[in-house]
């Protein structure tokens, strides 16, 4: 148990450290019910006026272990409509993210503001191109007196009132930064597909618990596609992509949802089953239920690497709550992620 909390403390502080910098950055299995930290050119996208959107992640659970949360917290809708036609707006929105792990010694809290606009590109509406700018604020606090290290060992186990002797030791300092974003839409009303793409930490960051001034985190990019449409008056298929790109590393996250209409009111009851796949980590089934004007979403990551052995024993689930206005469009399709 022991060597396995060295593990997990080794991961954290290396992302806190080191170029990579992973640790500041949501990951989603939900990705999709997330869709500001997706491309801030999504916020108001959505068919209804606004929405408020929920996720916990709680990863590496097991061994007696604190798992590592992720949580965020958004609202987002349309701002302004234009009076000539509403499908132009000005949209916006505010999301507060945490990343929480070892019983609350490692946390990472960030504050993100966007502004997002949308114009029709033809007379019908079908065509469409957003977009969208944002800002972060964040932080990384290591409370260092809940660790262990090897320097606090004595006859009877680990002695927290023995100093650390890690005098370089530091809470990584406060930073800003910004992000931006455009994506294309077609839709009809039967069908749906659009595609984007959004970059993150242009400026560059330092993100070091070492105080070492040249370990800057890198920008980060996602591109990111879905396509929705009835498959028969019972069924609608959603499908979406995203490849997220940072320095030399990438992830590519695939997958579908059927949604089964349970009614046939103006708000339908619907039920969500979907599988993702992440390359080279995990397979993700997805179980949600849209009622009235909320939705959950529930997934479950089951490891498909064979690199972390001990890593692939431990459990991760997500949870998703979206709940929406009542006010909805015309063209909407039922989606999870809109």
């Amino acid at each position: 148990m022991y060597k396995l909390k060295y593990i997990i403390l080794f991961i954290i502080v290396f992302c806190t450290s080191q170029v990579i910098g992973f640790a500041q950055d949501p990951v989603f299995s939900q990705f999709y019910s997330s869709p500001m930290s997706v491309n801030p050119a999504l916020a108001g996208n959505g068919n209804a006026s606004w929405r408020i959107v929920g996720n916990n992640r709680s990863q590496w659970i097991g061994q007696g272990l604190d798992p590592l949360t992720t949580t965020s917290l958004s609202f987002d809708g349309k701002i302004i409509r234009s009076k000539n036609n509403e499908s132009n707006y000005i949209g916006g929105g505010i999301m507060f993210l945490q990343d929480k792990g070892l019983a609350g010694a490692y946390k990472t809290n960030s504050f993100n503001l966007v502004l997002s606009s949308h114009v029709s590109l033809d007379a019908e509406d079908e065509s469409g191109i957003s977009v969208g700018l944002g800002g972060t604020y964040s932080n990384t606090m290591i409370d260092f007196s809940q660790l262990t290290f090897a320097q606090q060992i004595s006859s009877s186990g680990f002695n927290r009132s023995l100093p650390t002797l890690e005098p370089y030791l530091s809470n990584v300092k406060p930073y800003f930064s910004m992000f931006a974003g455009v994506t294309y839409t077609f839709s009809t009303e039967n069908n749906n597909f659009d595609i984007g793409v959004a970059g993150y930490r242009f400026m560059k960051t330092n993100r070091s618990a070492l105080n070492d001034p040249t370990q800057l985190d890198p920008p980060r990019y996602n591109f990111h596609a879905g396509y929705q449409t009835y498959i028969n008056e019972r069924l609608v298929l959603n499908t979406n992509a995203i490849y997220v790109l940072e320095s030399n590393l990438h992830s590519f996250t695939l997958g579908m949802n059927l949604g089964t209409f349970l009614d046939y009111s103006e708000v339908p009851t619907i039920l969500n089953t979907g599988l993702w796949y992440r390359t080279n980590e995990a397979i993700i089934p997805y179980l949600g239920l849209s009622y009235r004007n909320f939705q959950a979403g529930l997934t479950y990551d089951i490891p498909t690497s064979t690199s972390n052995t001990a890593l692939n024993t431990l459990k991760t689930y997500e949870f998703s709550l979206i709940l929406r206005s009542p006010q909805r469009g015309s063209k909407g399709i039922p989606c999870p992620w809109k």
